[in-house]
């Protein structure tokens, strides 16, 4: 009986794979170009993809005739141009008071989390907002509101940015017919 050939002991894989130590050397220097290169387009992008301009230069006196200068290179990039900015126009003046902290604002507590009105009222008169009436509110005001009595919605809507409430409506006829009024229907 003749006996099968024995199989060399160790990996065949191994045996019939080639050599490839260069692969440990070239690959991370490929990787390391790469993330350079990428990293150069990214600084580019967030810097808009040109330098800055230089200052300009202020004189007092009368100018000099401009003289030639000799052109200086720039690098060779392809960068996209910023596109330029147009000033915006200026405001024209309307018959309506830029709105203004002025106006007495009255702060009212309707989520019943002590000291809530106090603290928001606090808040305010750190902004300077006048306050007024600081106290508990009974009734069913869905969320935060601001309401405002006639001739006072742009003051309305300045509170209202100052406080982050999203709701603002015309003071009901039981309201201050001077004052801001703020109902807090949510814990803040």
């Amino acid at each position: 009986m003749s006996q099968p050939p024995v199989e060399p002991t160790g990996d065949r894989r191994d045996a019939d794979r080639p050599s490839r130590p260069w692969l440990a050397i070239v690959l991370p220097a490929v990787w390391l170009l790469l993330g350079l290169a990428g990293g150069f387009v990214i600084i580019s992008v967030v810097n808009g993809g040109d330098d800055a301009p230089p200052a300009a230069e202020t004189t007092k006196g009368p100018t000099a005739a401009p003289t030639k200068a000799a052109p200086t290179k720039k690098p060779a990039t392809k960068a996209t141009p910023k596109p330029k900015r147009t000033p915006k126009p200026s405001p024209t003046p309307t018959s309506t008071p830029a709105p203004t902290r002025s106006v007495t604002v009255s702060v009212y507590n309707q989520v019943g989390i002590g000291g809530l009105a106090r603290r928001v009222a606090g808040q305010l008169q750190a902004l300077g907002w006048p306050i007024g009436t600081v106290d508990d509110w009974r009734g069913g005001v869905p969320q935060d509101t601001v309401y405002f009595p006639g001739g006072r919605q742009g003051e309305a809507e300045l509170l209202a940015r100052d406080l982050g409430i999203s709701r603002i409506l015309p003071a009901a006829p039981n309201m201050s017919t001077s004052a801001l009024t703020v109902v807090l229907a949510s814990p803040r």
